[in-house]
């Protein structure tokens, strides 16, 4: 492994408790809007799918059940052996086959391996050169294949610079999207590209990709009201508000996250 800041140490030392991390009403309701934004648009027939910055294979083991082949791939080797545990206990051992990868090359893979690669987790904010990134899913990708990602947003994180005082590196910031992972340890920090909706459609298309659909996640400000998530009803009531709205262009910019559907041509 190279010098260069990396998130393999920090998902290495967290990987045991990574579910827990997630285990909020805010959390559960963001992936069901990830859900509920992909589900009709999934391959109808058996595909074969890469889960590149699978984590702990939450997404490959619902998609193993739907009846899809998975190779769930992660840069964290820790990671990895805990999603092939999961698969092993959830009976879909022998359809999730979880491997080491880094996005930013997918070097295990061979040319139009995949009818879909699923990026959760933000992994192309985290590789060094997201457009070899794209250009590499592409490869791996039929034509016509599906690329689903989600992505840190730029114009969500500005109030973390307003917060510090930092005018002259918010100006910098939106000039190139770029900041670091701020883990709680210094070593563990590492270089994030965060996108504009017209960022992320620019870097697609130029790679061949025609954009099919984007969401924020979420676009109603649910983390700073988790309180309501844990009132079954509510919950259910802003599930629908959310899936009613982020779609809509002018709040897409409201949310800490974009999602992205994209079909090679």
């Amino acid at each position: 492994m190279n010098n260069q800041p990396s998130p393999e140490r920090y998902y290495d030392r967290i990987a045991h408790r990574y579910d827990e991390m997630y285990d909020t009403p805010y959390w559960d309701i963001y992936r069901r809007v990830t859900w509920e934004h992909i589900k009709p648009i999934l391959p109808r027939e058996r595909s074969r799918i890469l889960d590149i910055g699978g984590g702990t294979g939450i997404w490959a083991i619902k998609f193993a059940k739907a009846g899809h082949d998975i190779v769930c791939a992660d840069l964290s080797h820790k990671m990895v052996d805990v999603a092939r545990a999961k698969a092993e206990e959830a009976g879909v051992a022998d359809r999730v086959k979880c491997v080491r990868s880094d996005m930013q090359d997918l070097k295990e893979f061979g040319d139009g391996e995949f009818a879909m690669v699923w990026a959760q987790g933000d992994p192309l904010s985290y590789v060094p050169d997201p457009v070899l990134a794209v250009k590499n899913v592409a490869r791996v990708l039929k034509p016509g294949g599906l690329f689903v990602a989600s992505v840190d947003s730029k114009f969500a994180a500005i109030e973390h610079f307003l917060q510090r005082g930092r005018v002259e590196e918010l100006e910098k910031f939106l000039r190139n999207g770029k900041d670091e992972w701020l883990a709680d340890r210094a070593e563990e920090r590492f270089p994030v590209t965060f996108f504009s909706p017209a960022d992320l459609e620019k870097l697609l298309e130029r790679r061949g990709f025609e954009v099919v659909s984007m969401i924020g996640k979420t676009v109603l400000p649910l983390r700073a009201h988790e309180k309501l998530l844990e009132d079954k009803e509510d919950f259910r009531r802003l599930l629908d508000l959310e899936l009613s709205l982020n779609r809509e262009r002018a709040l897409l910019g409201a949310a800490s996250h974009l999602e992205v559907a994209a079909r090679l041509k």
